[in-house]
């Protein structure tokens, strides 16, 4: 069993190495923390928008349209989120900024050369959901310019993804209708053009022909307000706080690293000297 009594002294009889270990050690942290570059943050705080508000019921229905939250909800949030698992995204970025140049990744094969700068990418470029059910985009990088637009770019690529998406199942649903429409309209005109044979037939004629009209009429109303609403179609998020080159936020923080670095030495340093002489202290 140790006994603090003892420990005291024989730190004491070691209080040399116990001043020049951290010291030397604080000293070559210093030296690779001048070699080493230092890192620039960036953040851009956003929240999502209600998805819902892409309902056409929204613009069309008087009574239900301000039931609809402005903010999305914890789903939206994820969906927002996800983009981080999105490779896609990253390998667009790799590619249009020319990041492998920037990560100076030198591998021959450029499948691999691609993979290890979006990878790179992944560990500077991240979302972050804060305790305020708000989404953080964060950006580190060698200058406080290229971590904003890391930054912008990957919040507007985030949000083209998912509004990409919405608005594709807009088209294919009008497109849908545009159909239906078009078929409608070539019965009505070969209804149009079939000769009566008995006064009975043509009131089934006309009856059928009301009928198409009527549907034309509603198809083209509900055609006109999916294509309103495609118009009418929200951004997916609401920036808060927009990105800024902040040339104070710097990592490795030097404030912190040194003084942490000497600690560490010191307690270290202790520990050795305890485990060392255990056999003295019990």
């Amino acid at each position: 069993m140790l006994h603090l009594n003892r420990i005291i002294p024989l730190l004491f009889q070691h209080k040399r190495f116990l001043l020049l270990f951290p010291v030397s050690i604080t000293i070559i942290t210093a030296i690779l923390l001048a070699i080493l570059p230092s890192e620039y943050k960036s953040v851009a705080t956003i929240v999502p928008v209600n998805l819902q508000l892409s309902d056409k019921a929204r613009l069309f229905n008087s009574n239900i349209k301000d039931l609809y939250p402005f903010f999305g909800n914890g789903d939206d949030m994820e969906r927002i989120e996800s983009a981080k698992d999105w490779n896609s995204i990253y390998q667009a970025m790799v590619i249009e900024l020319n990041l492998t140049n920037y990560f100076r990744i030198f591998e021959s094969n450029p499948e691999k050369r691609l993979h290890k700068a979006v990878r790179r990418l992944q560990k500077k470029l991240f979302t972050y959901p804060n305790d305020k059910g708000q989404l953080n985009i964060i950006a580190w990088a060698k200058e406080p310019e290229t971590a904003k637009k890391w930054v912008e770019i990957f919040r507007s690529k985030i949000n083209a993804r998912i509004y990409s998406s919405i608005d594709n199942q807009y088209q294919k649903t009008i497109h849908q209708l545009q159909i239906s429409l078009d078929s409608l309209q070539q019965e009505y005109m070969l209804l149009s053009a079939v000769k009566d044979s008995t006064p009975a037939a043509k009131i089934l004629r006309e009856t059928k022909l009301q009928s198409i009209q009527q549907l034309i009429s509603n198809n083209f109303s509900v055609t006109r307000e999916w294509k309103q609403t495609r118009l009418t179609l929200p951004d997916v998020m609401i920036v808060l706080d927009e990105p800024i080159a902040d040339s104070t936020a710097i990592r490795p923080d030097k404030k912190v690293v040194l003084p942490g670095a000497f600690l560490a030495a010191l307690l270290f340093g202790m520990a050795w000297i305890i485990i060392y002489h255990r056999k003295n202290l019990q």
